[in-house]
């Protein structure tokens, strides 16, 4: 057993306040130096362990010492074992899913906006990046080892587990967590084997996601297939929720859920890799200095919503992808520090705007141009004419011919009859031969175009477009005059309903991640979160039994807890309606008289725009179609005076 007294480099140290204890040891105070603090271990360590520290201790840089908890100095026992070591202090850090998390992040994280867990995920690849340069591995890569600064400083914990290769000898993590394990080594044994910066990667890239995606996991889905899969099951068998190939993966993402290319198309780029069968090959999954520049680029890049300004996303999203979800009710990121709650653009003229909309005409409809009635082509006319005239020659002459032969001759009638038929033919074969079929064949040509061009007439030309466009406008103008009335509306439903928002409140302040459910592991308790289920208010019968994985029995656990921690529920009726969520009001109704007002004033310009278009389109049709009437009434005369 170790001596009670314990001693640095520069001679024995004072233990203050325990901040902290786990199976393997304890995490004091130290008297005197605030800027570290002192892990002793419960028992003594083995010399394999005692030597994996003494490794750390001369593998230490100013990198490593700046984002990660390294032993910074080595504590040791009056006989000289060591019994634990110093390193930073890390107060006032929290656990990185308290930042990810939307509904921790709204009270540890107030005034987050994804700028933030942007440049926490940018400052993790960085640390992962320092690890792997100077030989090291985490191993172990789970959400409880990184530490969070309001700013997104990151600091990398449980250093001592780390797997640690010196020339001298190897100290592997022989430890792991499902949910960060790439699929080569999901369910094995890791006391034997030494891991590789890839395997490391894998995690690297999960925990990027869980950050930018706000707690779902990339493995957390619905499967196509027989039954339902476990986080790992889906790790396994590299079945990633979000991927572009779901017809290999045959699983489909949580609801209310975004697209990884909402973070860019080289970062899903990234997932993909990083998820795919081919990342188990050596160096298969990008590295964490991939990562890094991907996310930098990722920082430089970021537009806000006009709707809500605590909204800020990728420049390169055609519109803000975290409106819609927190049009659910899932309230993502809470009030910037410094913003004031307004009531919108302060400038902003209802009635000037609404002159301006109803200002704006469209000429109104007209029918296309019917098919005229004209004369036939005197061409036409004059074939018919000929071809009339040696018709009736050919008629006269035969008849004469044989009249006057009989007259003469009787007995040869039948010869005067060929000769007259013979005269008669030659006269007929004299006629022009209008070709009719290329007549009708012409009048069809001409119909159809007529047809076609009447059809875009009706289609490209009417102001259905218009109307429409304007009649949303106009509720959109009547949501706007009617916004105080809601909001007070709102008001009076928190003071209604004070009991119940206060048990929501209490209900929300116990964590899933952080209780102790029987058979709701930390794989479960991902799957949950992926799906929305963060605190003991979500849990209910209906939402848990739609999570993959929870049947009849883990739902009636899920639920005893809840109960269990309603009947400690007390209400004060006097209490006042909580300020944060009137803030919250505030906010939403803020929030939305923006987007009004945003709509209404690019509603304008559409609606101009659809006037023009409508102008536009009717004059670029209006020769053309007319052409194609006249053309038809033409064919048709032609053809009816052929046929008289």
């Amino acid at each position: 057993m170790r001596s009670t007294a314990i001693l640095g480099k520069d001679g024995p140290i004072q233990l203050g306040l325990v901040l902290g204890a786990g199976g393997e040891g304890s995490v004091y105070e130290v008297t005197g130096r605030p800027a570290v603090v002192a892990k002793i271990y419960n028992k003594e360590i083995g010399a394999t362990k005692a030597a994996k520290l003494g490794a750390m201790q001369r593998l230490l840089s100013p990198k490593l010492q700046l984002l990660t908890a390294w032993p910074i100095e080595l504590l040791r026992s009056s006989t000289g074992e060591i019994v634990g070591f110093l390193m930073v202090n890390l107060s006032g850090s929290k656990d990185i899913h308290r930042l990810y998390s939307p509904k921790s992040r709204l009270s540890d994280f107030p005034h987050a906006d994804w700028r933030l867990l942007v440049r926490a995920a940018l400052n993790t690849a960085r640390a992962f990046a320092v690890l792997h340069d100077a030989g090291c591995v985490i191993g172990d890569v789970n959400h409880g080892g990184i530490r969070v600064n309001g700013d997104a400083t990151v600091t990398l914990i449980d250093c001592d587990s780390f797997q640690i290769c010196t020339p001298e000898a190897d100290f592997p993590c022989e430890v792991g967590v499902d949910n960060f394990t790439p699929p080569e080594l999901q369910g094995k044994s890791f006391k034997n084997i030494l891991r590789t910066a890839n395997h490391d990667n894998f995690g690297l890239a999960v925990m990027v996601f869980l950050i930018l995606q706000m707690g779902r996991h990339p493995f957390a889905g619905r499967y196509q297939g027989p039954g339902d899969l476990t986080i790992g099951e889906a790790i396994a068998q590299y079945r990633y929720a979000y991927s572009r190939d779901r017809a290999r993966t045959a699983m489909s993402p949580p609801p209310v859920t975004v697209s990884p290319t909402v973070s860019s198309e080289l970062l899903a780029d990234l997932w993909e890799k990083a998820f795919s069968p081919g990342g188990s090959a050596p160096s298969g999954r990008p590295s964490a200095a991939e990562w890094v520049a991907a996310l930098s680029k990722l920082e430089a890049s970021f537009r806000r919503c006009t709707a809500n300004p605590a909204h800020y996303y990728f420049a390169g999203c055609r519109q803000c992808p975290w409106c819609p979800i927190e049009a659910t009710g899932l309230v993502l990121f809470g009030r910037q520090a410094n913003v004031p709650l307004t009531r919108g653009n302060s400038a902003f003229d209802i009635n000037a705007i609404w002159t301006q909309i109803t200002s704006i005409t469209v000429p109104r409809y007209t029918a296309p141009p019917s098919v005229p009635h004209v004369p036939a082509a005197a061409a036409v006319l004059k074939a018919r004419n000929r071809d009339n005239m040696w018709r009736h020659a050919a008629i006269i002459v035969s008849l004469t011919v044989v009249v006057a032969g009989i007259a003469i001759k009787a007995q040869f009638w039948h010869t005067w009859a060929a000769i007259s038929f013979a005269l008669g033919r030659w006269l007929h074969g004299q006629a022009g031969h209008i070709d009719i079929p290329a007549l009708e064949k012409r009048v069809e040509q001409a119909k159809r175009a007529y047809e076609d061009l009447s059809r875009r007439w009706k289609t490209e030309t009417a102001a259905q477009a218009f109307m429409t466009k304007l009649e949303t406008l106009r509720r959109l103008r009547e949501e706007w005059v009617a916004l105080p009335a809601e909001q007070r509306k709102q008001y009076e439903k928190l003071v209604a309903n004070r009991q119940q928002l206060a048990l929501q409140q209490f209900l929300d302040q116990h964590d899933i991640e952080a209780a102790v459910i029987h058979g709701i592991g930390p794989n479960k308790k991902s799957m949950l979160q992926s799906y929305g289920i963060e605190t003991a208010w979500d849990v209910n019968r209906a939402t848990v039994l739609a999570v993959p994985g929870f049947g009849p029995a883990l739902t009636d656990k899920l639920m005893q807890w809840r109960r269990s921690l309603e009947a400690k529920f007390r209400f004060d009726p006097q209490a006042a309606v909580d300020p944060r969520q009137v803030s919250d009001l505030h906010r939403a109704i803020a929030s939305r008289r923006s987007a009004i007002e945003a709509e209404l004033v690019k509603g304008k310009d559409d609606l101009l725009m659809l006037a023009r278009n409508i102008v536009a389109r009717r004059k670029a049709l209006e020769s053309p179609l007319g052409s194609a009437a006249a053309e038809l009434g033409q064919a048709q005369a032609n053809l009816e005076a052929i046929r008289r």
